[in-house]
């Protein structure tokens, strides 16, 4: 079970955010509509629970750079690490052909604006069924597996490359 404090969230994220079921949701200044939720995983890496994050535009116009979602999104995550010890795992959508500037973009993200030595991110890139697929864990420094995790992840982006 994942724990959050909405409030905590709200109080550093700068759209407002509702929880509506198990999900995160969001409207933007350009009526953009996101959805942010966990899925637990069958994967254990290191002994730890992993849960996919998974990002949603509800919308399909496009829309411009807007550094607030980053803000909120990033926000969500840091919530998620405050009061769990698990791993994230991310698995960029595929539906559309856009999941390497997915891939890019998401990494980015903590490269650019994580505290500093706070997370390890490894990715992976597998070619599934002739389907690239982008993956990435995000993992606390400060988780006590983390040597075990980053190796169990290793391993199996090792067996999906090949």
């Amino acid at each position: 079970m994942i724990r959050f404090s909405l409030s905590k969230i709200q109080n550093n994220a700068p759209y407002e955010i509702e929880l509506t079921g198990s999900s995160f949701r969001f409207v933007t200044e350009n009526n953009i509509h996101y959805s942010i939720s966990f899925s637990k995983e069958d994967i254990v890496l290191g002994g730890t629970e992993t849960y996919q994050f998974i990002i949603q535009k509800v919308d399909t116009e496009r829309s411009g750079h807007d550094s607030k979602v980053q803000q909120t999104i990033l926000s969500i995550i840091y919530e998620f690490f405050r009061l769990n010890e698990n791993v994230l795992l991310y698995i960029c959508d595929t539906s559309d052909g856009r999941e390497a500037a997915r891939n890019r973009l998401f990494i980015s993200w903590f490269e650019k604006d994580a505290t500093p030595g706070r997370f390890t991110i490894k990715t992976a890139k597998a070619n599934i069924e002739g389907e690239v697929l982008y993956t990435a864990i995000i993992v606390e420094n400060s988780h006590p597996n983390i040597k075990k995790i980053l190796q169990d992840f290793n391993e199996q982006k090792e067996a999906l490359e090949k």
